[in-house]
């Protein structure tokens, strides 16, 4: 496999970094303290095209592949993660538009998606311990030509920003409750309501909230794949939601060893920079080699994703990977530099929190040993 971009994937890169440099840099603190989504962002974003950069021409996106797209969402999260979250929970609701919606579907949201005229977020996860089960299980009902949706999504993020909800529901009567169906639901549908938001760790300028479907009616062609098939549909997305998250956390990874490094060879002591003990310079190489190991295992997934081969156990490992040395990147980092590096004043206290979200988001914690386990021949 060839790991070099080509000369347009490098270029998307540099148009990031460039961005995240000039929009992001200024501002990335102040929205980890005040949580305020960064509405004019969004929008900045989308005119640089990076909205629709995975979906195809003829919707009006960019068409250009995912070794593009982790490049955009590495060099984002560089700056600040959470823009790069907001962006990646839109990208994986339009691409369930594109890829398994109808022609009509398609042609009524992918294109407003594409421009970034309406945001979309996935509202997959449930307060109980799967779709479908307990008190809160978001249950859809056949009423005719019409569904009526009752129950709370949880944890949904994009939440009371965006105008299309990817919604996946149980419907009743269910041949399995781990048979899901998917539908779109727009934000301004009576009866569908967003709770309180939720303070979270890191990740703060992407909105978090539980979303209520209180008789929520949608018509028959708001179903995507048909009754009972949105189960697959979801594989395939937090399959890609693990690759996307596993490039914010080397870009979060990579931004934490920067600031270390430089910090190291400005920090003096004993009339020498920090930099030049062993110790020091053991930290950063470790940081620095995850980094490097993690972000080849990314390239490599994209790639398979782009050619349209199997890729789910390669997510899976790589998010296995993150889940285990995410963390100590910054621990690592922090340690660096010491009293200075644990001060809110510094950035990695805002990367360490942001960092959890990117490696602990989107699947239960068994979710990577049990894909890679059952694919060892």
């Amino acid at each position: 496999m060839n790991f070099e971009l080509t000369d347009e994937q490098r270029l998307i890169g540099q148009s990031a970094r460039a961005f995240a440099k000039e929009y992001l840099d200024p501002i990335a603190a102040d929205l980890d303290h005040s949580g305020t989504y960064p509405k004019a962002i969004i929008e900045q974003l989308a005119g640089y095209d990076f909205l629709g950069l995975l979906l195809p021409e003829e919707v009006g996106g960019a068409a250009a592949g995912a070794v593009s797209y982790i490049e955009v969402i590495e060099a984002l999260s560089r700056s600040c993660p959470a823009v790069a979250t907001i962006l990646t929970n839109h990208t994986l609701g339009a691409l369930a538009v594109v890829d398994w919606g109808s022609d009509k579907q398609k042609k009524d949201y992918a294109p407003a998606l594409a421009k970034g005229e309406r945001l979309a977020t996935l509202a997959i996860y449930e307060k109980g311990p799967a779709p479908g089960v307990g008190p809160d299980a978001l249950l859809a009902a056949r009423q005719g030509e019409h569904y009526v949706l009752n129950g709370t999504k949880a944890f949904v993020r994009n939440a009371g920003v965006a105008d299309l909800y990817v919604v996946f529901a149980t419907v009743e009567p269910a041949p399995d409750k781990r048979a899901l169906s998917v539908f779109l639901v727009d934000a301004r549908t009576p009866g569908l309501t967003i709770g309180p938001r939720l303070e979270t760790m890191g990740l703060k300028a992407c909105p978090v909230a539980h979303v209520i479907f209180s008789n929520v009616s949608v018509p028959a062609a708001a179903l995507v794949g048909g009754e009972n098939g949105g189960t697959a549909i979801a594989t395939t997305l937090l399959a890609k939601a693990a690759v996307f998250e596993a490039a914010q956390t080397v870009g979060i990874g990579k931004a934490a060893v920067k600031h270390a490094a430089d910090y190291a060879k400005q920090r003096v002591q004993f009339g020498r920079p920090i930099a030049s003990l062993q110790a020091i310079q053991t930290l950063l190489a470790d940081v620095a080699t995850d980094a490097h190991l993690a972000w080849l295992g990314v390239q490599r997934t994209a790639q398979l994703i782009e050619d349209g081969q199997p890729f789910e156990t390669d997510a899976a490992m790589v998010k296995a990977f993150l889940a285990r040395v995410g963390s100590k990147m910054l621990i690592d980092t922090v340690q660096v530099e010491g009293g200075f590096g644990y001060s809110e004043f510094m950035p990695l206290p805002r990367l360490f929190r942001d960092i959890a979200g990117t490696t602990l988001l989107d699947a239960p914690a068994d979710f990577p040993d049990e894909i890679i386990a059952e694919a060892i021949a």
